[in-house]
């Protein structure tokens, strides 16, 4: 979507995402508060790279690399493709094709500059958590076979066998949507919010916060909260957003600080919780999901909030799922 690039199998390996990955980790690494010395004594940003104390700046040096890549690298590529003429659909594409006309050779790479950035942003905010969501909405159909029976039974009944959920059906899949918010709710990519600071002094509840405070908003609370989201928030349960007569409950909430807070909350919420809807529902439309062995319902414990590595059975739910999947592939980019 972003670049419209072509992505290898996994098995032989694609060196945009291996350099997203690594990227993803860099940023990960970097965004928690305190991990480096240099967050409590500002001055070692002076001292030079051997110095004790100073690992920060050999690092800084290895991630600026990675995230240069990640930035450069494709939107080169997508680039260089469209001046030989071949154009694939795709975020960067069209607005390199918006911007041509421009004239001013200064003003084109200011905009191309945005165009570059924009695309690093969208690849990399919204690849690596949406894919932690939909690992943790496999790990809990696994777990919860009665779930997954039932959304299984709505789609059915709403979409049938022939053809894949769109979102056209959304409105009339409650039951699907209350799983993708409580996916959100119940194990939350990001447990505490990007860290910020208090532009002004301020007091909440009789507590002073001064002014540059470091400021982390506690998404885990915040979703586990008993008295917004029902009585053992710590299971996983898609009832909670739904009314008795099965359809979403307007006095629930979304889990909408799953995307971050006040101005800063994540501009790519729209497109993310239509790609969870999209990704759940055709996961649930086309296959069985079942245990393979002992589960381990253990979660790595790291700025995001991922389960660890886990092995399950992902099954066709019948010959003509498996053709319905097959007709499906045929239209996504993948080089063999």
């Amino acid at each position: 979507m972003t670049y419209g690039l072509s992505i290898k199998r996994a098995e032989v390996g694609d060196p945009v995402i291996d350099m997203a990955e690594r990227a993803l980790y860099s940023f990960t690494a970097a965004a928690v508060p305190g991990i480096f010395w240099v967050d409590y004594l500002p001055i070692l940003k002076y001292v030079p790279s051997w110095f004790p104390g100073a690992s920060f700046k050999r690092k800084a040096r290895d991630w600026a690399k990675d995230a240069d890549g990640m930035l450069n690298g494709p939107y080169d590529t997508v680039k260089a493709n469209q001046s030989k003429g071949i154009v694939q659909p795709s975020f960067v594409s069209y607005c390199l094709g918006n911007i041509q006309s421009t004239t001013d050779k200064e003003e084109l790479m200011c905009e191309e500059e945005v165009v570059r950035e924009a695309a690093g942003a969208i690849f990399l905010a919204g690849t690596d958590t949406t894919v932690v969501a939909l690992n943790t909405f496999i790990l809990a159909m696994v777990c919860h076979p009665e779930v997954q029976r039932r959304a299984q039974e709505e789609i059915d009944s709403v979409v049938g066998p022939g053809r894949l959920p769109d979102f056209e059906d959304r409105e009339n899949l409650p039951y699907i949507q209350a799983i993708v918010y409580e996916v959100m709710r119940y194990q939350p990519v990001t447990p505490l919010a990007m860290a910020h600071l208090a532009t002004e002094e301020d007091e909440y509840k009789g507590y002073r916060i001064p002014k540059d405070s470091v400021v982390i908003g506690n998404t885990w609370a915040l979703l586990h909260d008993e008295e917004t989201y029902g009585s053992h928030p710590e299971t996983f349960n898609p009832n909670r957003f739904l009314t008795p007569e099965g359809k979403l409950n307007p006095a629930i909430p979304e889990p909408i600080s799953f995307f971050g807070f006040g101005r800063r909350i994540c501009p790519g919420r729209h497109l993310a919780l239509s790609t969870l809807f999209a990704g759940i529902a055709s996961v649930l439309h086309s296959f069985d999901l079942s245990e393979m062995g002992t589960l381990s319902l253990e979660y790595e414990s790291c700025l995001q909030n991922r389960p660890v590595p886990f092995k399950c059975s992902i099954k066709p739910r019948s010959p003509q799922h498996a053709e319905l999947i097959q007709s499906a592939v045929q239209f996504t980019i993948i080089d063999e």
